[in-house]
């Protein structure tokens, strides 16, 4: 746990990035263990990006069915993963940049002691994706930035 001057405790708190490919479930795994064995808080944070905004009419039914797509998963690993570990996160979900809001959850979240990303072992987009994500935030934050990947 934390301490501050005044000598009350504040909870830590561990925010886990998660999407839609089967990486994520091993990152709110490892983010559950952590949590448990440090008595810290879960934050999960799902950044829906977005996309076709060129697309006067589509825009809005494409974000619907993705923002739908990333509720369904995110109830499914919920279910799965956090009540096996008999934890009950706080979930965010938010539409834009990844990377900038990936840094306002860590300004509202002053005691985040970890982030922590699920690496997919066949797609050839995390290899390029989460280095830029990770440099793009890496100069922003205080906090270890950890990579799990999806055969952990």
């Amino acid at each position: 746990m934390l301490t501050t001057d005044n000598n009350t405790q504040e909870i830590g708190s561990i925010i886990v990035c998660i999407d839609t490919t089967n990486a994520s479930q091993k990152a709110l795994q490892y983010a559950c263990i952590q949590a448990k064995k440090n008595d810290f808080k879960l934050e999960i944070l799902a950044v829906i990006e977005a996309s076709h905004k060129n697309l006067l009419f589509g825009a809005q039914a494409i974000g619907n069915q993705k923002r739908q797509q990333m509720e369904r998963h995110l109830k499914k690993l919920i279910n799965s993963t956090c009540q096996e570990y008999e934890i009950n996160p706080a979930v965010s979900m938010r539409e834009g940049d990844i990377a900038s809001e990936i840094i306002n959850q860590l300004k509202n979240s002053p005691n985040c002691q970890m982030v922590i990303f699920g690496k997919s072992n066949n797609s050839l987009s995390d290899n390029t994706v989460l280095p830029k994500i990770i440099n793009r935030i890496g100069s922003k934050i205080k906090v270890p930035v950890i990579i799990i990947p999806e055969n952990f």
